[in-house]
């Protein structure tokens, strides 16, 4: 039991997604099996100290969800922590009606526990003050549900945002069906009214061979400025592609789409890994580096680094799991103070 609330105790100066912890990721840290750990919480001397958020269960019934060990002095700061409310609706929520009323959240939970959490949650609404993953529909019976539950994806194909164009006036412009693109509403839209950089005139243009344009898409001529067009051979331009027209005035290639901010993607591929794992908040580092093959480790370790500097995540050792693990496993970790950080984890106490 000593050692037991020594893991307790240091779990809840870590805080965020460290605290408190699920009963398996307890026993995990005191290298004991669950069945250990869950008897000896049911010790007078564990009761005394400590709680759980719902009965345990056992083999022939096992809990209809996470079984979080608390210490009992922390009920009300568990009660309006974001960490139970989304393990909560994780294990309220179905496929099929993923928006949960706000009387079913409690369900399941310690009496104490939950009247607690109820009243987090009435507050919660009071003050339009949710978790970034959670949204709700107030009204009578207040609906609780995820963010990405919200998206509805096309019949057979996985949830996207539509793809849109880009027009001079700055308003989006819907994809025509099957991915294309609009044309523009009109010769405004498609290329520049000002002069080139350069100083030509737009009437440059009409001195090129008529065949040096016939062959080059539209898209590769808007960009372009009208010098670098007048009086090229036509074997230049027919049939050229468009990156090799549309540069700048300067002659540099156009300059590529960048790719989505670091913490997008971490964001993204940590919510996707999370759900598939049962949503207990803990992802290895392993799996989300395979998420994002293009970031080299070095970067990746930075960038992770920014993040944690920003309470937005943190990372736990391996401890009661570190003789179990694979080798690619021990590889993808950190190396910190002497400890292998291996378990990523969202926090929410920033």
């Amino acid at each position: 039991m000593p050692r037991l609330l020594g893991v307790l105790e240091s779990q809840r100066q870590l805080g965020g997604a460290s605290y408190p912890p699920t009963l398996e990721r307890l026993a995990e840290l005191t290298g004991d099996t669950a069945a250990v750990t869950s008897k000896a919480l049911s010790s007078k001397e564990a009761k005394a100290r400590v709680l759980l958020s719902r009965a345990a269960g056992g083999k022939k019934k096992p809990a209809p969800g996470p079984v979080l060990v608390l210490l009992k002095g922390d009920l009300q700061a568990v009660a309006q922590s974001d960490r139970l409310l989304e393990l909560q609706l994780q294990s309220a929520r179905q496929p099929d009606v993923p928006a949960v009323d706000l009387a079913q959240l409690p369900k399941g939970l310690l009496p104490a526990l939950g009247r607690a959490f109820k009243a987090a949650l009435e507050q919660r609404l009071a003050e339009r003050r949710l978790p970034r993953t959670i949204g709700a529909l107030t009204g009578k019976k207040p609906l609780f549900f995820f963010l990405a539950d919200a998206v509805l994806p096309p019949a057979g194909a996985p949830a996207r945002p539509a793809a849109t164009t880009a027009p001079t006036d700055g308003g989006p412009r819907p994809a025509a069906p099957g991915g294309a693109r609009t044309a523009p509403a009109d010769a405004a839209d498609a290329a520049p009214t000002d002069a080139p950089s350069n100083g030509a005139p737009a009437a440059s243009l009409a001195g090129a061979p008529a065949a040096s344009l016939a062959g080059a898409p539209a898209a590769s001529l808007a960009g372009a400025p009208a010098a670098s067009l007048a009086g090229a051979p036509a074997a230049s331009l027919a049939g050229a592609p468009a990156a090799s027209l549309a540069g700048s005035p300067d002659g540099a290639p156009a300059p590529s789409t960048p790719a989505a901010p670091f913490a997008d993607r971490f964001d993204a591929a940590f919510t996707a890994l999370d759900r598939d794992s049962g949503g207990n908040n803990y992802v290895t580092l392993r799996a989300l580096r395979a998420a994002l093959p293009d970031v080299p480790r070095a970067t990746f370790d930075a960038e992770l680094a920014a993040l944690r500097r920003q309470r937005r995540y943190s990372l736990d050792p391996s401890d009661g799991r570190h003789h179990q693990m694979a080798e690619a496993e021990r590889e993808a970790g950190i190396q910190e103070a002497g400890n292998l950080l291996v378990y990523v984890a969202r926090r929410h106490d920033a």
